[in-house]
């Protein structure tokens, strides 16, 4: 299994329909997105993996979801999906 903490991919994450283009940080406690600066929706979301419930691959090519334990369904389209899917779930308690 690869091991992505203290690395970044590039990603879009879905805030509402606009998907905003950036990049997906890992540390050691979890994830940020970073916007870039040219989208609509600019900022930073973060999802500590202690609340990760579960990842999953979503869609035909490059869609991944991340759902939190309190219900909230995070979306992401990343290449190498498959690798960050079970590094995710590695990290779930």
């Amino acid at each position: 299994m690869k091991n992505y903490c203290g690395k970044s991919i590039a990603a879009n994450y879905f805030r509402g329909i606009e998907s905003v283009g950036g990049k997906l940080f890992f540390d050691d406690m979890g994830i940020t997105f970073k916007s870039h600066i040219l989208n609509i929706q600019t900022g930073e979301s973060r999802i500590e993996y202690k609340d990760i419930a579960k990842a999953e691959i979503k869609g035909f090519l490059t869609g991944m979801s991340v759902y939190t334990k309190n219900g909230v369904e995070h979306k992401f389209v990343i290449y190498h999906r498959k690798n960050v899917v079970e590094f995710l779930n590695s990290k779930v308690l």
